[in-house]
């Protein structure tokens, strides 16, 4: 017999810039963050957890599987609990709540902590031919980025993922305009919710040590405050020439940590905890890589269809944008109101710290359904290479 799941904690750091406040902290600490505040909100001892299950997508130089790194830092016993790290491109954290979440469904597990990591200011750079040595004088050293290689250049269609936004921008008539429009909507949105205080109770504070002291960051750093529209225009096309795409209008570079606690609705109630919502559906979707962006157009279907719902049943949404024009191309598709989608800002104005985004929004979601009284809410975003996943809850009042 299948087994109910639910959200019983949930838990986000703030979204940091590049080379900005977290650039040293690393994306295990980041993780071990989001989780400890996760299990601190119920009261959680760690000798109860199973699994930690954590999506990244830049593990270069972090050591081996850094979500076994992140399961000793909370102290969870190395003897019977165990841990996985996976890649699925932008959507890594969310394939990693979705295998949690048939883990407990199938009764593999009681209590699993799922999420996702990334410190992309940390992200090496690579040599080519360096085990085989270099002769003296050889200009080409074969040094390249791994930000781009192992992420931002699609390896099938050998362009930049902002390219596979030009190509959706191309193909749905999408103006510069609009794009720009929706960027600053997003900062708007973000600063906004930011004032009102809208994060406060999602966001674990990432506590720094250095020779200066203590310091605490508690708040995104990534929002932008009275976005200039005008110097907004000018900006020039990042990915193509005469294009429409540029940095101000794509998500921005980051990092940052997310988790959740899912675990059988049945053991919450034995532990006696209220969980937070209940997981109806989780799925992941493929597209041709040329226009991954697209991708939450099927995989939202998909996942309603596993839930029994109906788009209108939904309430509230968050689908991350990883490009303004790739989000407006969704939304052509989908119809879906923008006064009940993505209503704190999204992956331009928060930021898009990519192996943590994924469980980044499903938190986000949980916690504005909670302000609002929503009952269903979906969470859903694109990956590179083409994969897109989605996640459907229900709020527990």
């Amino acid at each position: 017999m299948l087994r109910e799941v639910v959200v019983a904690s949930a838990a986000r750091t703030p979204i940091g810039t590049f080379l900005g406040s977290l650039k040293d902290v690393t994306p295990m600490h980041l993780m071990y963050t989001a989780a400890k505040k996760a299990m601190q909100n119920i009261e959680l001892k760690p000798e109860l957890v199973d699994q930690v299950i954590a999506g990244m997508c830049y593990n270069e130089g972090q050591g081996g599987n850094p979500a076994r790194q992140v399961q000793g830092m909370l102290g969870i016993p190395w003897q019977p609990a165990y841990a996985m790290t996976l890649n699925q491109a932008c959507g890594s954290s969310q394939r990693a709540f979705d295998i949690a979440y048939q883990d407990i469904m199938l009764g593999r597990c009681d209590v699993v902590i799922a999420g996702g990591m990334e410190s992309m200011s940390q992200v090496p750079y690579g040599l080519t031919r360096g085990r085989e040595g270099y002769r003296l004088g050889v200009p080409d050293a074969g040094i390249y980025d791994i930000l781009f290689k192992d992420g931002f250049i699609c390896a099938i269609e050998k362009d930049h993922m902002g390219g596979t936004a030009e190509n959706l921008a191309e193909e749905y008539k999408i103006s510069r305009e609009e794009q720009d429009e929706l960027a600053a909507l997003s900062h708007q949105r973000a600063v906004a919710a930011i004032k009102a205080g809208r994060f406060i109770d999602e966001i674990a504070p990432v506590e720094i040590s250095s020779k200066k002291g203590t310091k605490i960051v508690a708040v995104d750093e990534n929002p932008r405050e009275n976005v200039d529209m005008a110097a907004m225009s000018r900006l020039p096309p990042a990915f193509r020439k005469g294009g429409t795409v540029t940095a101000g209008n794509s998500s921005s570079i980051n990092d940052g940590g997310s988790a959740v606690v899912l675990m059988a609705a049945d053991k919450a109630k034995e532990l006696g905890i209220k969980p937070l919502a209940r997981v109806l559906a989780t799925c992941s979707y493929g597209v041709p890589p040329r226009i991954m962006g697209i991708g939450p157009v099927y995989a939202i279907p998909k996942v309603l269809r596993f839930a029994g719902l109906t788009q209108d049943q939904i309430d509230l949404w968050e689908i991350n944008e990883a490009f303004a024009a790739q989000f407006i191309a969704c939304n052509r598709e989908l119809k879906i109101p923008m006064d009940r989608c993505n209503v704190n800002g999204s992956g331009i104005g928060l930021g898009h710290p990519v192996g943590a985004t994924g469980v980044r929004l499903v938190v986000s979601l949980i916690y504005e359904m909670q302000k609002r009284g929503s009952r269903y809410g979906v969470a859903s975003l694109c990956g590179g290479g083409g994969v897109a996943t989605a996640i459907c809850i229900e709020l527990i009042k």
